[in-house]
């Protein structure tokens, strides 16, 4: 796949972590876990946390928080532009919203 050179500029700057951060709003499942998506050091992932408890020591309520899963991460440049196609209309950079924009399925 020939990549134009505007895919190039983008792929760059996640590689920087120019582009590191959550990407939209976090949601909360009915079981009261917490998923996200996330670019850290330029790889774009889905996560899930789930939800933490607390027990009672003898002492007093001990809280933790829930198992942390990675459900998918982005890793080749090909889905690393997928990732920002299909969800770069989320994310506060504006060179990254254009080009998003591009692959908005026509009405």
């Amino acid at each position: 796949m020939a990549m134009t050179n505007e895919e190039k500029e983008l792929l760059k700057r996640m590689a920087s972590g120019a582009l590191d951060g959550i990407v939209g709003d976090d949601l909360i499942t009915s079981g009261g876990s917490t998923v996200w998506k996330a670019i850290k050091n330029g790889v774009p992932a889905m996560f899930k946390q789930g939800p933490g408890g607390k027990f009672f020591n003898g002492k007093e309520n001990e809280r933790f928080d829930g198992v942390l899963h990675i459900l998918q991460e982005w890793i080749t440049d090909e889905q690393k532009l997928e990732f920002l196609r299909k969800f770069g209309w989320l994310m506060k950079d504006e060179a990254v919203r254009i080009y998003s924009a591009k692959f908005k399925p026509k009405r």
